[in-house]
């Protein structure tokens, strides 16, 4: 059973603080750390379209700015996000003992979400087809080309991409926007394609019809879900559909919406909820998503960056005494 995070933290950014950060997550012994994200998770990576005029950002608003274009890809600067590689250089330079480095990526359906697709004064996604083109065209070869910077350049060996929209558009009957369970499938493959150790991370309740897609993908190994604050994911999933489709469970067990700091043995108690579930398949135990909300609890970002990491604390203490009880 190992321990990671999603990625997000309520500090400025800076170099040092992610410097900080991360060694502070090695300090703690978290096996599989993120590179500290302290941007939102969305502008991260759509600055780069920006960058090119691909798209323009008015008050963290995204709009199209040009009309889609088949050779937009091609003419794209190499991905860069600089949060990642001071982490990669920390991990070459000085060769920490970590089971690995997580490399978060958001995915092609929740950037996608975030950008106005009109141009000019004519919207030029008023179809459902349009909209999905769009993403599936355009959007998973932009995520496509992260993910290889992340494995194959900087060698972080847990990618996981971030899809907390997934879960609004998949609902219990129907998928929104035009989609098929085989669109999301598909672009899913693409875009881990080849990475040995991945996962995907979706926010909220997941209903039958998106698990049922999420076991169907081929690349991803790790489902990571929130279960402290969304107990029902409980049921989301059974021991033998994951021993049948081989997927791993990555065990939300502290809360990222309440900056009320569990403890220790109730951190246990709701591990062993979770092993009880799904057995050996519970893989890893983290937080349910990022922390950067704990913004808006405190006045000073220090105080909620406290709260984090005594999350973090009890959190990998817990896992310990699992441990040592199951043995």
């Amino acid at each position: 059973m190992y321990t990671s995070h999603v990625g997000s933290f309520p500090l400025p950014y800076s170099d040092g603080n992610v410097a900080r950060v991360f060694h502070d997550l090695i300090a703690i012994g978290m096996d599989y750390p993120p590179y500290p994200q302290l941007r939102d998770f969305i502008s991260i990576f759509l600055n780069q379209l920006v960058e090119i005029g691909f798209i323009s950002e008015s008050n963290g608003i995204f709009s199209l700015s040009k009309p889609l274009a088949d050779d937009y890809i091609p003419h794209l600067p190499k991905p860069r996000i600089s949060e990642a590689e001071l982490t990669a250089e920390i991990v070459r330079v000085e060769k920490p003992s970590l089971k690995g480095v997580r490399g978060e990526v958001t995915g092609p359906f929740t950037l996608a979400s975030q950008i106005h697709l009109v141009h000019g004064k004519s919207d030029i996604f008023s179809s459902l087809l349009s909209r999905k083109s769009f993403v599936l065209q355009y959007m998973v070869d932009f995520v496509r080309r992260y993910v290889e910077y992340f494995h194959n350049e900087l060698k972080f060996n847990f990618i996981v991409v971030d899809e907390p929209i997934l879960s609004v558009i998949v609902g219990s009957k129907r998928i929104l926007f035009g989609y098929t369970a085989e669109d999301i499938i598909n672009a899913l493959n693409t875009v881990l394609s080849g990475v040995d150790f991945a996962g995907i991370h979706v926010c909220g309740l997941i209903p039958p019809l998106l698990k049922e897609i999420l076991l169907n993908t081929r690349y991803v190994k790790v489902l990571d879900h929130e279960f402290k604050d969304t107990p029902r994911n409980i049921e989301a999933y059974r021991l033998d559909e994951l021993d049948r489709y081989d997927k791993f469970i990555a065990f939300g067990c502290v809360s990222s919406k309440n900056p009320n700091i569990e403890s220790e043995d109730d951190i246990v108690k709701m591990i062993t909820v979770g092993v009880e579930r799904f057995g050996d398949r519970l893989i890893m135990v983290k937080p349910d998503c990022g922390f950067r909300a704990f913004i808006g609890y405190f006045n000073n970002p220090e105080d909620a960056y406290r709260v984090s990491f005594e999350k973090f604390k009890r959190m990998i203490n817990a896992a310990k005494k699992f441990r040592k009880s199951s043995l």
